[in-house]
C-alpha cells in the first residue's frame, strides 16, 4: 500500500511539472532531510485512502478485438463520502489510468455487493441488487477524452444521476 501511494504521488509529481499547471504545494521535510512536494489533489487522495473512505477491491480488464483493452475497477466507498470527495479522487487518480480504450470505475456502498457484471464491462450493472448498492460510476474514453462521473445521491437504483465533468 505505501509502495502504491509512493507511486501515485511520483506519478501525479511528474504529470503537474509535464502540464506546466499552477498548484499549491506543500513541502514536508522527512527525516533523512529530503523534501517531499505534494500537490493539493494528492494530498486529498491520500487523505481519502487513509480515511478508508474510498478503497481500491478489484479490477478486471477484457481484451477489444482491435488490440486495445476496456477496463473495470470496483471500489468500496464509505456511506457518508460526499459528491466532492469522489469527484476529488477521481480527478487526482485519472492521470494513472491513460491507458486502454475504456476506464471504468465502479463505487460501492457495501464491499460485499460489489462484483463485475456479467456482461461485458462497458455494458455495466444492470441488476437491481447491483444497483442499489452503486454510489457512483466514473467513465474515461482514453481515446476521445470522454471523462464523467455519475453521482448518485442514494444509488443508482433509486436516484438519478448528477453527472459531472473530470479534468
Amino acid at each position: 500500500m505505501k509502495n502504491l501511494i509512493n507511486l501515485l504521488i511520483c506519478t501525479l509529481i511528474l504529470v503537474s511539472f509535464s502540464c506546466n499547471k499552477k498548484k499549491a504545494i506543500q513541502e514536508i521535510s522527512n527525516t533523512d532531510s529530503v523534501k517531499i512536494i505534494k500537490t493539493q489533489q494528492e494530498k486529498i487522495t491520500t487523505k481519502l485512502m487513509d480515511k478508508n473512505l474510498i478503497k481500491k477491491i478489484d479490477s478486471k480488464q477484457e481484451i477489444r478485438n482491435d488490440g486495445n483493452y476496456n477496463q473495470m475497477t470496483l471500489f468500496e466507498v464509505k456511506e457518508d463520502i460526499s459528491l466532492e470527495q469522489i469527484k476529488s479522487y477521481c480527478s487526482s487518480v485519472k492521470p494513472n489510468y491513460s491507458n486502454g480504450y475504456f476506464q471504468i470505475f465502479i463505487f460501492f456502498k457495501k464491499p460485499n455487493s460489489a462484483r463485475f457484471p456479467d456482461n461485458p464491462v462497458t455494458a455495466l450493472h444492470n441488476d437491481e441488487n447491483d444497483s442499489k448498492n452503486i454510489k457512483a460510476v466514473y467513465t474515461i474514453n482514453n481515446i476521445n477524452g470522454y471523462s464523467k462521473l455519475d453521482y448518485y445521491e442514494n444509488n443508482s437504483f433509486e436516484s438519478l444521476a448528477q453527472t459531472f465533468d473530470i479534468y
